[in-house]
């Protein structure tokens, strides 16, 4: 179990190890409420991004949960009307807040790629799937010297509170009840919560064939990538129970380098928005 610093510092306050635990998890609230009214500088960009290379988009998706949000903390333990949850949501270790990290993102993102079949209403074979994949996510590769690839994420922070949810595992053969399994307690992102999504595609590394139609088909890929990650598999720990999925209607914010802004309601207008004919409208 893993204590933040933060509150190591009165451990020995009551001999009796649940009741600190508790004590502990409530002292960590107050911390976290105290964080969340200090107002954090807004990540800007704008003069940064227009001297980014020609094609280079950034994304920015504000969204709504569907179904609740799961994730697993680094075993730190958190407290829920005095509960003690020892199943935590990931949160940010300096203010506390309930977070997606980047790292998770691009995992939940890439397997939602691997599932894309169709590009432009044709079936894409796997040869150039697993070309655009590479491209866009770099390769699998832990080598030092392997290239990142194209897309680059952030993190995403709720300001919801988390809240209690109970599941109960199931038989994979009967799907009832598994008698010597008890309900497990998980700290969760309950549906509503808003959340956003920040994403930036970067057009290098450049190989031999880099053309604006590769571009055009990166970030067509990508729109679709994004659209089962968001709407069928989830991003959360729990894809196949339908965990992390948002609203069908998330409000879609699009900059592509070198002046141009669009601003979407719809999800399909943003898909008709990337998949248009490329000949100077995106630029």
């Amino acid at each position: 179990m893993i204590i933040h610093d933060y509150y190591l510092s009165v451990i020995e306050m009551d001999g009796d190890i649940k009741k600190t635990i508790v004590n502990l998890g409530k002292k960590k609230h107050e911390i976290i409420a105290k964080k969340s009214d200090e107002k954090l500088k807004e990540f800007t960009f704008e003069e940064d991004f227009k001297k980014m290379p020609k094609y280079s988009m950034f994304l920015e998706i504000k969204f709504i949960l569907k179904r609740s949000y799961t994730s697993k903390g680094e075993g730190e333990f958190n407290v829920i009307n005095d509960k003690i949850f020892e199943n935590p949501i990931v949160r940010d270790k300096l203010t506390g807040s309930p977070m997606v990290r980047p790292s998770t993102w691009k995992g939940h993102l890439r397997f939602a790629a691997e599932s894309v079949n169709d590009l432009d209403g044709k079936n894409i074979n796997e040869i150039t799937k697993s070309e655009i994949i590479e491209r866009l996510f770099g390769p699998e590769s832990t080598s030092d010297k392997a290239l990142e690839g194209r897309l680059h994420f952030f993190p995403t922070f709720f300001t919801n509170n988390a809240e209690e949810d109970v599941i109960t595992p199931l038989s994979r053969t009967t799907r009832t009840p598994v008698d010597r399994i008890g309900p497990i307690t998980l700290e969760v992102m309950p549906i509503g919560a808003e959340g956003d999504f920040r994403l930036l595609y970067f057009p290098y590394p450049r190989d031999i064939m880099f053309s604006e139609e590769q571009v055009k088909t990166d970030l067509k890929f990508l729109t679709e990538a994004l659209e089962l990650m968001f709407f069928t598999f989830g991003f959360s720990a729990k894809k196949t129970s339908g965990f992390g999925v948002i609203g069908d209607d998330p409000i879609v914010t699009v900059w592509i380098c070198p002046r141009e802004q669009q601003s979407f309601n719809k999800w399909e207008e943003f898909k008709e928005y990337i998949n248009k004919p490329w000949s100077g409208d995106h630029v």
